[in-house]
This record gives C-alpha cells, sequence and structure tokens, in this order.
C-alpha cells in the first residue's frame, strides 16, 4: 500500500512539473512573437497640460513627477505580469543606455501592481539597470488611464505631455532617439 501512495505521489509531481515546464515555455514562446513583431513606435507631438501625480522608489521615497521639469521624460507605465511589457523591455533598456548620462533626459520606469521586491527581483533576474519606480492605480491621473500596458509618454522639458503610445514597442529604433533629440532642441 505504501509503494502505491509513493509511486502516486512521484507520478502527480512528474505531471505537475511537466506541466509547469510547458507553461513556462509557452510563456517565453509567446513573448518572443511579440518582441519579434514590435516596430518603432508612431511618435508625433499632440500636446497636452500634464498632471503631477506621486510615485515612489523602490526603497519607498516619495517623488512627484513635477520635479521632472526642466528635462525631457521618458515615462513607461507597466507591470512584471504583462508580457508585452516584457517582451519590450529590452528595447526601453537600450534606449535608457543611450541616454544613460544625458542629464536633460530623464528615465521614469513605474510599475502598477508590483511590489518593489517583485520589480527587485525582475530586474536582476533579466540584468536591467533602468530606474525602476512603482506607483498605485489610485494615484495614475485620469489622463494616463489608457486601460493597455504597456503606456509610454514622452514629456518635453516644460512638462508637456507631447507623445502616448500604448502597446509594446521598439524603443530603441532610430526615430525614438530623433524624436528624444528633438525635444532636447526646443
Amino acid at each position: 500500500m505504501k509503494t502505491i501512495f509513493r509511486r502516486i505521489a512521484l507520478s502527480l509531481l512528474a505531471l505537475l512539473l511537466l506541466a509547469a515546464a510547458v507553461a513556462f515555455l509557452g510563456f517565453k514562446l509567446v513573448q518572443h512573437r511579440i518582441a519579434a513583431r514590435m516596430t518603432a513606435p508612431h511618435l508625433s507631438v499632440s500636446p497636452e497640460t500634464p498632471d503631477d501625480f506621486p510615485y515612489r522608489t523602490l526603497d519607498g521615497t516619495p517623488l512627484h513627477f513635477a520635479s521632472n521639469r526642466g528635462k525631457v521624460t521618458f515615462l513607461d507605465l507597466w507591470g512584471t505580469w504583462c508580457i508585452q511589457c516584457i517582451a519590450e523591455m529590452p528595447t526601453v533598456q537600450k534606449l535608457y543606455n543611450h541616454y544613460r548620462n544625458d542629464p536633460q533626459v530623464e528615465f521614469l520606469i513605474i510599475s502598477r501592481m508590483d511590489t518593489p521586491q517583485a520589480v527587485r527581483s525582475y530586474a536582476k533576474r533579466n540584468h536591467f539597470d533602468l530606474p525602476f519606480y512603482v506607483m498605485g492605480d489610485d494615484d495614475i491621473p485620469q489622463s494616463m488611464r489608457l486601460n493597455q500596458y504597456p503606456s509610454t509618454f514622452i514629456y518635453a522639458k516644460d512638462g508637456t505631455l507631447v507623445s502616448k503610445h500604448v502597446g509594446a514597442a521598439n524603443w530603441a529604433d532610430p526615430s525614438v532617439i530623433s524624436f528624444i533629440d528633438q525635444l532636447k532642441a526646443r
């Protein structure tokens, strides 16, 4: 009798591990397909008055968006649970690397519905060194609630929202760099 229970337990464990492996591989396949189909975002200037809103560092320090005035700001609302967000993140990292030492450009990679620990773990696992932040859903201004993620916003140096993009995109495309450089020159 003991042997039968042991065999059943081992069979169930093997089945569970197999199901987890299939689910993981399926997730990676979908992520790869999304990444392979990403194109450059279609960015055009359509100015909107900005909202000020709070967000927090991963250590819990509260910050406000208004403190970024004077810089071109690239803001990405994303989540570790969002497959399109995960697929585009390597291109966001490449764009960040391009402007890493540029004092005129600020990056805010703000996760919603994630704990700081989940964001740290994701960044470490994937070797990202982006400036990650967190924000609660109640703190997201109505103008930024586009009901799809990732949602990316680019702000001019005067704080004006100049472009919005919804969905995964290739942020490392030269057209994005040109767009940000034009905003810097204003």
